[in-house]
């Protein structure tokens, strides 16, 4: 449940404003510890779940130094880790960096009408700016979502 929460807040907040708030990966951070403190939370261990967020760090932080990513998809990915652990992470990359390139394949070809003066483009351009970026985290949540419901 906590997860679920977790990637709808971020596909809103990511759609919308194109931020993962701290004050959400805090929360979900103390929620999961807690469920961890408990007994509540589901597999995986707590050794895989580190290992899950390391990887989630490691793929990402390199883009993130060379100013392509934003602080908030990194910290997504590292949190998405630890609830997946690194099997499930994995999925979770894959569909994120499918959905992120159908979404800058949609803003090159949104950015490209839209100069040669086609009306109904923008509208749509607002969404697909090239300047706005991708919402890489969002599309990330939905890895995430689609991993939790193949029942892993």
């Amino acid at each position: 449940m906590i997860a679920a929460l977790f990637c709808a807040a971020t596909l809103w907040t990511d759609l919308a404003y194109r931020r993962v708030p701290n004050a959400l990966l805090a929360a979900v951070l103390t929620a999961l510890g807690l469920a961890l403190l408990t007994g509540n939370a589901p597999e995986p261990g707590i050794p895989a779940r580190l290992l899950g967020a390391g990887l989630g760090i490691a793929v990402t932080l390199p883009v993130y130094a060379l100013g392509r990513m934003a602080a908030g998809d990194v910290k997504f990915l590292a949190v998405a880790g630890l609830f997946t652990g690194p099997h499930g992470l994995v999925m979770v990359w894959v569909v994120g960096n499918l959905l992120g390139l159908a979404h800058a394949l949609l803003a090159c070809a949104m950015d490209l009408r839209a100069r040669t003066g086609v009306a109904a483009a923008a509208k749509i351009n607002r969404q697909f700016s090239k300047a706005r970026g991708v919402p890489y985290a969002a599309y990330l949540a939905v890895g995430m979502l689609l991993w939790m419901g193949a029942g892993s």
